[in-house]
């Protein structure tokens, strides 16, 4: 007979002897547990979301850019030659050389100051020597992860003989067309170098020893007045994959 309680429904008692065996799994051997802990390990990194973006602004003070470009670009004996090697103005002045280079920042534009010495192809038949002071000028502006100038004017300096200035007015619509096609500076690519290798200048993002240049994103360049300055914000995103560790500690 079933027990009854007080809510008028049956509860069979059950023994031990009716409740069915249920077979205990054998333990896993060793190197199963190995690698299944392993497995989920890495399923747990994969599955991880990436670092967050950091966020970066560097400032770089005019006397260091100026050092910056005599290290880069006035190479020969402090000398530059613009069109040696550049189509765009190879065929009018292959021989201008530049050297002296000087920056100041004015208003949103930076200013580049350089002292010019070459000959100009006037014609097929004829090519003025000339000698002066350059002063181009420009709107730093992000093309991707580069620095260009934008609207870009050349001019000659107030003591600039009378030759030069015709010659900068026979040549200024090309140099600013030049100018602005420039492919300009990759401040990516730079800054990967300056991370791992401290004795390039700066700039350089701070307490970070290793970084790829596809982790690198620029957002802004500007002019800054006093202390003259440039300044531009860029944010490093987590490496791809087989690269840096991104933003790391102290290197």
């Amino acid at each position: 007979m079933a027990r009854r309680f007080p809510f008028d429904k049956p509860v069979s008692i059950i023994r031990p002897s009716a409740v069915p065996h249920r077979s205990v799994p054998a333990p896993r051997p060793r190197r199963a547990r190995w690698l299944w802990a392993t497995t989920s390990l890495l399923a747990l990194v994969a599955a991880r979301p990436g670092l967050p973006a950091r966020s970066y602004t560097l400032t770089m003070p005019t006397h260091d850019l100026v050092e910056l470009v005599r290290g880069q670009v006035f190479t020969d004996s402090g000398r530059f030659r613009p069109c040696r090697t550049n189509p765009a103005c190879s065929s009018w002045g292959q021989d201008i050389v530049l050297s002296s280079p000087r920056i100041t920042v004015d208003g949103p534009r930076l200013v580049f100051s350089v002292h010019l010495v070459g000959s100009y192809a006037m014609s097929q038949f004829f090519a003025a020597n000339v000698t002066g002071d350059l002063i181009v000028s420009g709107v730093p502006t992000p093309r991707g992860n580069r620095v260009v100038l934008s609207q870009s004017t050349a001019a000659a300096s107030a003591t600039s003989d009378l030759a030069f200035r015709a010659f900068l007015e026979a040549a200024h619509r090309r140099i600013e067309t030049m100018l602005d096609q420039a492919p300009g500076f990759d401040l990516a690519q730079y800054l990967s170098y300056a991370a791992s290798d401290r004795a390039i200048p700066p700039p350089r993002l701070p307490n970070v020893s290793c970084v790829d240049p596809s982790q690198i994103q620029l957002q802004s360049v500007a002019t800054q007045p006093t202390p003259s300055a440039v300044v531009a914000v860029v944010v490093v995103t987590a490496p791809p994959a087989g690269k840096c560790t991104g933003p790391s500690g102290p290197s």
